[in-house]
């Protein structure tokens, strides 16, 4: 056998293992990218439940609410339960404190005549009388 016969099938041998060496790498690169993926979706599903465990938390903090602020019936029965019992807003919904009579009785308004679309503030409102209306935005338009 020449040299030179020596030399190419050392070559090729060696270019044969560095073959099956590369495509090891890439089988554990595709390994690790799978129990990666897998990772995160189990992180997804953790997160998810930490999430909705998080509202849960916020519903019971909002049961247990106290401010020195009184609110009336008609508030707690159709506003606190998302809204809280200041107005300050939860998960659920935005804060609604701070803002004027006019700017709460048209909203309020809004959504009853279903100007703005949501389904749950027009249930709510759907059967409530003009009056009602009135005292909720003024007494909402008391908080701070």
């Amino acid at each position: 056998m020449k040299i030179k016969n020596i030399i190419g099938l050392v070559l090729s041998i060696l270019i044969i293992v560095l073959m099956i060496f590369l495509i090891s790498q890439e089988e554990n690169e595709v390994k690790e990218s799978v129990k990666e993926i897998q990772k995160k979706e189990k992180n997804k599903v953790v997160s998810y439940k930490n999430e909705e465990e998080q509202k849960l938390d916020e519903l019971k903090k909002q049961a247990g609410e106290t401010t020195l602020q009184k609110v009336s019936n008609l508030y707690v029965i159709k506003c606190s339960s998302c809204h809280g019992k200041s107005g300050k807003g939860t998960k659920v919904a935005p804060s609604i404190s701070g803002k004027s009579v006019d700017y709460i009785l048209n909203k309020l308004n809004d959504y009853r005549n279903n100007r703005v679309k949501n389904s749950l503030m027009k249930g709510l409102l759907n059967n409530a009388k003009k009056e009602d209306l009135e005292i909720l935005a003024k007494e909402i338009s008391n908080f701070k």
